[in-house]
């Protein structure tokens, strides 16, 4: 199984147009038709993410503050046989996001997009359902209303690893809780995710279990695993 993958950073302006558009003919003819409706929770998905899931609402981006959660919700949300992205990430690991559940055999991935970041996200968005991006280095609010329209427009979900301005769903992992440890000593039984998503009204809040591992692990930011149900 392989990524379908695309570079752009090194290209000229009439070269990345000229890339942009045959990708979205490509992703075209890929991608099978979904039903613009909220995203589908995989149901192998770790109990309590659904719960995230379900608040990402389609046609808007969403800020999620942890790649590792992020990579989770889109293995989560691509309904079946559809096909997502994943934009901006040139040292992920396949077997790392197969892990989190993320069907790395129906991945198109844009690793470089460098100043194209904007016309390949929305290109994506255009004939994928889920679309999962680091956010870019600088983004005006208005570049970001623009993206907004046209992800409105194909009720496409944007799932961004970091901040995103005017997002519509903020996602962070409050912190790790674990069982098994009694006054420092003992072995590590079980544990979980506290995790907060808010959208403009009262955050919720949702519990994932984890594998038993240190939680200090669980402060890197590409440390976290979610296991398979």
């Amino acid at each position: 199984m392989r990524m379908a993958t695309t570079r752009l950073e090194r290209r000229s302006g009439e070269e990345r147009t000229a890339t942009i558009e045959a990708l979205r003919e490509r992703l075209r003819g890929m991608q099978q038709a979904v039903p613009a409706t909220a995203p589908t929770v995989d149901e192998s998905a770790p109990a309590g993410l659904d719960e995230v899931v379900r608040s990402l609402r389609p046609g808007a981006a969403h800020s999620i503050q942890s790649r590792s959660l992020a990579l989770a919700c889109l293995g989560a949300a691509l309904p079946d046989g559809a096909w997502g992205a994943i934009v901006g990430m040139p040292d992920l690991g396949i077997e790392a996001a197969r892990d989190l559940g993320v069907p790395i055999d129906r991945i198109a991935l844009v690793p470089q997009p460098g100043r194209a970041w904007l016309d390949a996200v929305a290109s994506l968005a255009e004939a994928m359902p889920v679309v999962l991006a680091a956010s870019p280095a600088r983004v005006t609010p208005t570049e970001a209303a623009r993206l907004a329209a046209r992800l409105r427009q194909a009720s496409s979900t944007l799932l961004v690893v970091g901040e995103w301005p005017n997002a519509a769903t903020v996602v962070r992992s409050v912190r790790a809780e674990w069982q098994g440890l009694a006054d420092g000593d003992g072995r590590i039984a079980a544990g979980s995710l506290l995790v907060e998503a808010a959208a403009g009204g009262a955050p919720r809040r949702a519990r994932i279990p984890i594998a038993g591992r240190p939680a200090v692990e669980l402060e890197e930011e590409q440390s976290l695993r979610l296991p398979a149900a």
